[in-house]
Formats: structure tokens, sequence, C-alpha cells
């Protein structure tokens, strides 16, 4: 039984899911010099983005991590960000017009999974880190 469907149709009554880009974070790619560059896989899926929680809020404040946060719900696997193993995380982006903080786009990154139900759907906190231009 996937809850997460279920509870799903009675949430978009009122808050519709959106389009979304996920950039899958991949091993980075090294140059002849050296220089590292974050590599990427598109997955394009479709999320429910909600306000933070006092509590949610209260749990990226305890791992050090500012800025404008929301929630998503998604049916997919992601990662946050790791900082001990130096891995990024991966990042979502949505399309002009969708989140309220930016008309052109924007990029967040998902700075924290809050709850994993199997390979079903996983609650993410997902931080802005600027405007996205394609």
């Amino acid at each position: 039984m996937n809850l997460r469907a279920i509870a799903n149709q009675a949430t978009q009554r009122v808050n519709p899911n959106v389009s979304a880009v996920i950039k899958r974070s991949l091993a980075p790619t090294t140059s002849a010099s050296g220089k590292r560059t974050p590599t990427y896989e598109d997955l394009p899926i479709r999320v429910q983005v909600q306000p933070a929680s006092t509590g949610d809020i209260q749990k990226l404040e305890a791992l050090n991590i500012q800025g404008v946060h929301r929630v998503i719900y998604i049916s997919a696997e992601v990662e946050a960000m790791i900082r001990v193993d130096k891995k990024g995380g991966d990042q979502i982006v949505f399309e002009a017009g969708v989140m309220p903080e930016d008309d052109q786009g924007t990029r967040w990154i998902i700075s924290a999974v809050l709850e994993v139900w199997g390979h079903e759907w996983r609650k993410c906190a997902i931080t802005l880190q600027n405007s996205y231009t394609p």
C-alpha cells in the first residue's frame, strides 16, 4: 500500500504537485589540470512542495543549515549533502513561476532527508541556492 499516493490525492486538491528536475549528483570529473567539476544526471519529476514546519526548521538549525527552506515530498531516491564526505548532494530545479522566490526559475539543494519510506517516497528539506539560468 502506497500511503503517499493516498495522502497526495487529498493534498493535491489544495496544493497541486509541481514539475521539477532533480539533478542527481554523480562522481565529479577531473580535468588534466586537476580541477574537479561536479556532474549531474537530470531526472524530471513531480513533487509536492510545502512550507517547512517549526520542527523541520529546528532540525536544519541543529545541522547549522541556514537560508530559505521548503519541504518536498518526492517519489524518488535522492540524497542530501553530507559534509563529512564533502558530498554536495542532489539539487532540484523549478521552472520560472513555480516558486515565489524568483520568476526566472530557482535552484535548491536537498539539504536533509527528513523521512524515508522504503523506495516509495521521501520527505526532504530543500534550501534555496540561487537563481537558475539554464
